[in-house]
């Protein structure tokens, strides 16, 4: 089962509405955001996430930053409520729980981590592995932007489907929503974003602290 902190970056809306316009303009809008993710060497922005369950209760929320740099790394640095870190150099997967005083070690080669995430680290083709259609979903996006609603073509226990808030000029994904199959939600909206401007190496290696308790999946 996916860690709930791997999971993080597969975040969703509520009640999507029909599409509104045709599969040639999702496509479109499809091929500007892997364009503009295939241009993008590194990236870093701030983050704001909300997760709700689909039995109700109050919203979890989160914020922090994310980096990312190809091939294969990625760190998510959370901040609030509580300190949080997930962080990956292209071949080792760490989320460190620094209040639990434990970190959770797994190989991305054996991890499945979200169609969502593999492409921003530059695996992966959207149109390969989703049917995009153009909806408008309430709360989500603005009226600026593209909703796209992203169906796996091949069908997965992790989410039903996803919905990605686009530019449609750039390409540029402004906030990510994805429906679990408990009907749940978990959002991501990017703040600040920076391309090509500079990621240090060193924001993807990881020591766990002494002390730490070391959890790795079963073989």
């Amino acid at each position: 089962m996916m860690h709930p902190f791997i999971a993080l970056a597969v975040s969703l809306g509520l009640f999507a509405a029909p599409p509104v316009t045709s599969a040639n303009q999702a496509n479109e809008v499809v091929a500007k955001i892997q364009k503009f993710y295939d241009a993008t060497k590194e990236l870093s922005a701030s983050f704001e996430q909300t997760i709700e369950s689909g039995v109700g209760g109050r919203p979890k929320r989160a914020a922090g930053e994310v980096f990312l740099k190809k091939p294969g790394k990625m760190r998510w640095d959370y901040v609030k409520p509580e300190k949080k870190l997930m962080v990956a150099d292209g071949k080792t997967l760490w989320v460190y729980e620094e209040e639990d005083a434990q970190a959770f070690k797994q190989s991305m080669n054996s991890s499945t981590l979200p169609a969502q995430v593999s492409f921003l680290v530059g695996e992966g083709k959207l149109a390969d592995e989703f049917d995009a259609t153009v909806t408008t979903v309430e709360g989500v996006g603005g009226p600026e932007d593209v909703v796209l609603k992203m169906v796996p073509k091949a069908a997965t226990t992790a989410y039903r489907y996803l919905l990605f808030v686009a530019d449609p000029k750039t390409g540029q994904v402004k906030e990510t929503v994805i429906y679990d199959q408990q009907g749940g939600t978990n959002r991501l909206k990017f703040a600040n974003v920076k391309v090509n401007a500079g990621v240090d190496d060193a924001k993807f290696r990881f020591t766990p602290p002494a002390g730490t308790k070391i959890v790795t999946p079963p073989r």
